[in-house]
């Protein structure tokens, strides 16, 4: 049961390793994030999550506010060397953004322009964060996702992602 009303959010973790190529769509250009790119992603994730399950009502200058914390780092050192924004002709479609967070890798925000939803966008952009990933020696991603939010919950299965402990983490326990 949700606390005051709020849908209950979780944990989940994926073993980082390849994942096969995933290139993006042909009329696209993909590249790290960067705070110039600060208004840009907070009109993404404000129309991204408008009406979703995560939508708490924020103004889109509560979301420019989030944006800069990503990019100030309050939810953890971000790693533009493996978070992307996907765009189309200069427009942002889709971003990935991670940081570290509870002492590894961690998705702080997956968002899709809702007019290029149920195009793959998404799976591409965490796929190919995987990718990057495994060029290193982190073990696990994590992410924490809305219970209820059946599309995010199909492509984190899809990809691997096992229910795991809060952190502290721990890769063993996750591993069970």
């Amino acid at each position: 049961m949700a606390v005051s009303g709020r849908p209950r959010r979780f944990v989940l973790a994926a073993r980082v390793g390849p994942r096969g190529v995933t290139a993006p769509p042909p009329d696209t250009t993909v590249r790290p994030p960067t705070p110039a790119d600060t208004e840009a992603l907070a009109r993404l994730m404000h129309a991204a999550y408008a009406g979703t399950i995560d939508d708490k009502g924020e103004t889109l200058d509560d979301t420019r506010a989030v944006v800069a914390q990503y990019f100030a780092g309050e939810f953890g050192p971000p790693m533009p060397s493996v978070s992307e924004v996907t765009e189309r002709a200069g427009e942002p479609l889709a971003a990935t953004l991670l940081t570290q967070w509870w002492g590894g890798p961690f998705v702080a925000f997956m968002i899709t322009a809702p007019q290029a939803q149920r195009q793959g966008l998404a799976r591409a952009g965490l796929t190919r964060a995987l990718n990057r990933l495994a060029a290193g020696d982190e073990p696990w991603l994590r992410l924490v996702v809305t219970e209820g939010n059946a599309r995010a919950e199909t492509l984190y299965a899809s990809l691997g992602f096992v229910p795991a402990p809060v952190p502290p983490f721990d890769g063993e326990a996750a591993q069970a």
